[in-house]
């Protein structure tokens, strides 16, 4: 029973206890020990891509710390020394997992205190450049990434932007004083054997300023980088390229990816994106197991890059340059930035313009179709003016006979004087009067058929309505009297000019009087009248020719209009449909109503020009 009681008293206090959570990834620690002074844009944006290539890549979280060692400004063993009783006290309870140094200054110091901060941590050093390190033995569990910085390929650049270049003038702080540049020193006496060497390291800015604004041809100035100049007054290189592309009457060459965009030509551009990813992959690898020594050196080219703004200032033909170089910060052209709207514009522009020749093909067929329609109407009309003038010729005949007759009574009576032995000479100049008179009236009988009938293209022209209209009804006349028709007329006093075909509009006025006529045949002698009117309307002419027969019925006022509608066992039912074509094509109207008092009244309104 105790061994039982016992048991469950076990299992009971076992379930009470809680339960183990699974450990998670340990954290590791990294240090980043910078050599220049803290907020630098290039060492800053290395530092970045570091910690987002680690972040990126590891399973287990990373804490960063970073320190700057500011090797430009504070230097000797002294500093040193007190650097080293900082990141001792700093870092007494803290574990680092690797150290990543930016710059030589930076290697040089964690070598020589290695064993007094952390001796058996993982180095790995970044922009330091190559000839620097083809001089050294790397200590154990060490490796890095170098850069290309070069002082030849500075004067190489000059030599792309100045091809008869003489003189490079190096500004800066003193070589020997510089980190990143120091090695520059061992360059200096190749490159002095190639160009002149003007030394402007060193100046205080008045001094450096008046220097670079006269700089000889054939010169380009190398910027380096200045901390501080000789006065004591500190600065950020970066922000100081723009002030020196402004003083400077040469191109300014230079190394870093900060310096750009501030108004120098470019160089060999060490980018601080791929040496801060090959940085953080190393340390990552060391972090995941293997040793430092075992992961050979890798190197980071720079590439070779020209500022447009400069290139453009110092009128630099960008065929001048190597195909392998990169130019940045270029104007997009107007393409580039608006190629799709520019697309889309060219692609409504061409159907725009294909529908703007179909429309103008449709136009052209059109107008071909309304000169034809036109010449057919116009011929139309014609042979319903030799209709109405078949009409006309009786009566036209006994026209003729009046004056023919006159005048050859008068001739015959000349023929006589003339025989007598003293001819009466005032009487034969009468008689010869008589003869001009008779013969003018015949030959305008026959010149107002003649213009009626003869054919004649479609022709617009300024004449007045009211001329028109008289002498319509002077042809009219003839007929209306063999009708036994009065033809009366009130022709208004203002002038009505209107622009159309005089004979077309003469025709229409023809054909309403004529209808007129023939719709008063069967009415009492006393009630056959035609009434001829002319009138202005607003902006309109306006002339109407009422009759006194039968009228229209009003379920026909509109189909009157119509071809081959006719009321006359004789007629072709055209009159009408021509009338109507020739004053819509003057842009007018023509309607017909019913007179209160019996016959009906045709109506036709023209625009006045």
């Amino acid at each position: 029973m105790r061994g039982r009681a016992f048991l469950i008293l076990v299992v009971f206090v076992g379930l009470l206890l809680p339960t183990p959570v699974p450990a998670g990834p340990a954290e590791r620690s990294v240090l980043v020990l910078d050599q220049s002074s803290a907020g630098l844009p290039f060492n800053t944006a290395v530092a970045s891509a570091i910690r987002s290539t680690m972040n990126a890549g590891s399973k287990s979280p990373i804490s960063f710390f970073s320190e700057h060692l500011d090797a430009n400004r504070f230097f000797g063993p002294e500093y040193e020394n007190d650097f080293v009783q900082f990141l001792k006290a700093k870092y007494r309870e803290r574990h680092i997992d690797a150290v990543i140094v930016f710059g030589v200054s930076a290697l040089d110091f964690i070598t020589r205190h290695r064993e007094q901060l952390w001796p058996s941590v993982p180095v790995v050093f970044a922009a330091i450049d190559e000839a620097t390190m083809l001089r050294r033995t790397l200590s154990n569990n060490v490796t890095g990434a170098t850069m290309q910085l070069a002082l030849q390929d500075m004067v190489k650049v000059a030599r792309i932007v100045m091809p008869n270049l003489k003189a490079v003038a190096i500004v800066g702080d003193p070589l020997e004083r510089q980190t990143f540049f120091r090695h520059f020193i061992d360059e200096l006496p190749a490159v002095e054997a190639q160009v002149e060497i003007v030394n402007l390291m060193d100046l205080p800015l008045a001094d450096l300023a008046k220097r670079l604004a006269v700089l000889p041809d054939n010169t380009a100035v190398l910027y380096t980088g200045i901390y501080f100049t000789s006065d004591g007054v500190s600065y950020i290189p970066a922000e100081l390229t723009s002030q020196i592309a402004q003083w400077a009457n040469r191109p300014v060459v230079v190394t870093a990816s900060s310096y750009l965009n501030k108004g120098a030509i470019g160089g060999y551009i060490v980018q601080s994106h791929p040496i801060g990813q090959q940085a953080g992959h190393m340390a990552l690898r060391i972090l995941a197991g293997e040793s430092a020594s075992d992961i050979p050196v890798a190197k980071v080219p720079s590439q070779l890059t020209f500022d447009w703004p400069a290139l453009q200032r110092w009128k630099i033909n960008e065929s001048h340059l190597p195909p392998s170089a990169q130019i940045v910060f270029r104007e997009p052209t107007v393409w580039e930035r608006y190629s799709w709207q520019i697309g889309l514009v060219s692609v409504v522009i061409l159907l725009q313009g294909a529908l703007i020749l179909g429309l103008l093909r449709e136009y052209r067929r059109r107008r071909f179709a309304e000169v034809q329609s036109r010449q057919s109407m116009a011929e139309l009309a014609r042979v319903m003016r030799f209709s109405t003038a078949g009409e006309l010729t009786a009566l036209m005949a006994h026209e003729l006979n009046q004056p023919l007759g006159a005048i050859l009574t008068n001739a015959e009576t000349a023929k006589v004087i003339l025989k007598s032995p003293v001819p009466d000479i005032a009487e034969l100049s009468e008689i010869v009067e008589d003869i001009w008179r008779d013969d003018h009236r015949a030959g305008e009988v026959i010149r107002r058929m003649k213009s009626f009938l003869k054919k004649a293209p479609f022709e617009l022209k300024n004449f007045d309505l009211n001329d028109v209209a008289r002498e319509t009804l002077v042809v009219a006349s003839s007929l209306a009297v063999g009708r036994k028709v009065e033809l009366t007329h009130l022709i208004t006093q203002n002038e009505l000019p209107i622009l159309g075909d005089r004979i077309q509009i003469q025709q229409v006025i023809l054909n309403l009087v004529v209808n007129g006529i023939d719709a008063m045949r069967d009415a009492p002698m006393e009630s056959r009248t035609i009434s001829v009117r002319t009138s202005l309307t607003e902006k309109f002419a306006e002339l109407s020719v009422s009759d006194r027969g039968p009228g229209i019925p009003e379920s026909k006022l509109k189909e009157v209009f119509e071809p081959f509608f006719t009321s006359k066992a004789e007629g072709m039912g055209m009159g009408l449909s021509i009338a109507r074509t020739i004053v819509e094509a003057h842009h007018g109207q023509i309607w017909a109503k019913n007179r209160d008092h019996g016959g009906a009244s045709f109506r036709v309104r023209l625009p006045l020009t």
